[in-house]
């Protein structure tokens, strides 16, 4: 195993370990859920809550329940 080598899997580790972080404060998928529900939220705001340590699965829900309701 050559030094290239060696650099290329420590940048590889950091890259993965960037992208873990990047999609744990980032909830994409909670925020994809909320457009297919035709909730308007913006992404910042549930960066925001992951932030502030408020779970924001629990808010997008109660969105979209109160979406599906009409109210």
């Amino acid at each position: 195993m050559d030094i290239s080598s060696g650099i290329i899997l420590v940048i590889l580790f950091f890259i993965i370990i960037f992208l873990i972080l990047f999609f744990y404060i980032i909830p994409i998928g909670l925020w994809i859920t909320a457009i297919a529900a035709r909730v308007r939220i913006r992404l910042g705001s549930l960066i925001g809550m992951r932030l502030r340590k408020i779970p924001p699965s629990l808010i997008v829900n109660a969105l979209i329940n109160a979406q599906k309701a009409g109210l």
